[in-house]
């Protein structure tokens, strides 16, 4: 009975901790023993609601009992029992509550990662779901106030190549593939032990010459993205309008 509590408690954790948006990013944040006790955790939960539902349905038992108990013209004159059977009835040699309880473990699960609200937020709800998890991450914190007001970023790789330019989306759902997608405006790299920046593309000069926009057609900016993996990245801030001010545009070239 132990064994099967234990199994039901883990896939239970397991199964939500997979599939839940919020639980699935805080889980992505997590490392070592802690995703086991994460995972656990929501086990617990779910079995603990199994148990309360379980003690309700004793409770309703006891109450149907008491009152055929009471009216003897309801109970045929006879005195029932049913939260007594109730908790001495066994399906293949496992009681009956301990049953009933994994399973509405099980339906609290399935519902709470599949059917409810909270798994099921649409794009505002992500973004504000995004936002709140971000504010403890620095990178991920100044990647989302990229995307929510416009600003652009200055990224510099371990290779040191240079970009700047809009974040569109940014992924850190899978440790493997944590990657940035920005929209460039301006690339190159830095050039001896002094690191001078060299612009090589001049992006935004191109989109201008050409009337590209991030809706244009038939190409519009986003066929010129970048995807970045966060592993490559040494650093990453706001471009602001004093780096602006120390680039020398016009050396950029044609973007390809």
């Amino acid at each position: 009975m132990g064994t099967a509590i234990f199994m039901v408690l883990m896939v239970c954790g397991y199964w939500y901790t997979s599939r839940d948006l919020s639980t699935r990013f805080k889980i992505k944040r997590s490392f070592g023993w802690d995703v086991y006790f994460l995972v656990a955790l929501y086990g617990c939960i779910f079995v603990l609601q199994g148990v309360i539902a379980t003690g309700i349905v004793w409770l309703i038992l006891l109450a149907a009992s008491g009152i055929m108990n009471a009216i003897p013209q309801l109970g045929d004159g006879l005195h029932h029992h049913w939260q007594v059977e109730f908790m001495t009835w066994s399906f293949l040699g496992i009681q009956a509550p301990v049953v009933i309880m994994l399973t509405f473990a099980v339906i609290f699960c399935i519902y709470r990662s599949s059917w409810s609200g909270s798994a099921r937020l649409d794009s505002s709800g992500r973004k504000k779901l995004y936002k709140k998890l971000s504010r403890s991450n620095g990178v991920e914190g100044l990647l989302f106030q990229c995307m929510e007001e416009g600003e652009l970023a200055w990224i510099t790789l371990k290779s040191r190549r240079i970009y700047i330019g809009m974040v569109h989306t940014a992924s850190f759902e899978n440790a493997s593939v944590c990657n940035i997608v920005m929209i460039p405006m301006l690339s190159g790299y830095r050039e001896g032990t002094a690191l001078d920046l060299r612009i090589e593309h001049n992006y935004s000069k191109w989109y201008a010459d050409h009337g590209i926009t991030l809706d244009s057609e038939p190409k519009s900016a986003m066929a010129f993205r970048k995807v970045i993996m966060v592993d490559q990245i040494e650093s990453l801030s706001l471009f602001d309008a004093a780096s602006a001010s120390a680039i020398d545009l016009m050396k950029g070239g044609t973007p390809h």
